[in-house]
């Protein structure tokens, strides 16, 4: 501001002419040097948060679970962060919160590792049994990925549930599923839809 002041006073007697305009000259330059000189060094400041702010929603964002991935279709389920992902390619198509398995019961504990969804079937009903009573839960759509000894794993809607539990059920709760990937019906028809038999699963802690 001070050299913008110093700029107009134009009229000071005693001052040559051409040292004057050398003067304002050089006034105006210095002026744009600061206010250009100003504004790019704090540019970068402001792009550098921006870049890091980025970065940080990026190192939890769903695009960085598809970031390697080779394969067409690729579902990947974090059972810490209670989310799946959907990978087409490096791209990440849909995203939704989850309920896995209770974690202190070897059945019903959702099984990390890789396999493959090997049916997908509507308008089924689920049954089985353990340590926690019997169940019979009708669903709309189901994906199993895994069989083993304690029974059949997959995907499926949970429509006993609010859409709020979705995401913010921990599996060390006795409110957490028997070891399947529970979705809200939105996201489970979602999927349904999307995925075809033999898409590559991972389950990560």
């Amino acid at each position: 501001m001070s050299r913008g002041k110093a700029a107009k006073k134009k009229a000071r007697p005693g001052v040559h002419p051409h040292k004057l305009t050398l003067l304002v000259l050089v006034v105006i330059a210095v002026f744009i040097g600061f206010k250009f000189g100003t504004s790019g060094s704090s540019t970068p400041s402001a792009s550098g948060s921006s870049n890091a702010n980025t970065a940080a929603s990026l190192s939890s964002d769903k695009s960085n679970h598809c970031a390697t991935n080779t394969l067409a279709q690729f579902v990947v389920v974090s059972i810490g962060q209670r989310r799946m992902w959907a990978c087409q390619g490096k791209q990440a198509v849909y995203t939704s919160p989850v309920v896995t398995g209770m974690q202190n019961l070897a059945a019903d504990l959702t099984p990390t590792g890789t396999y493959h969804v090997y049916a997908k079937q509507a308008d089924v009903t689920l049954t089985g049994s353990d340590t926690t009573g019997n169940w019979s839960d009708p669903v709309h759509y189901w994906m199993p990925f895994l069989d083993n000894q304690y029974g059949t794993y997959g995907f499926h809607d949970a429509t006993w549930r609010s859409n709020s539990a979705f995401g913010n059920i921990s599996p060390a709760s006795s409110d957490a599923s028997h070891g399947c990937v529970e979705l809200p019906l939105g996201a489970a028809q979602w999927l349904y839809g999307w995925i075809q038999v033999g898409a590559t699963v991972t389950i990560e802690d």
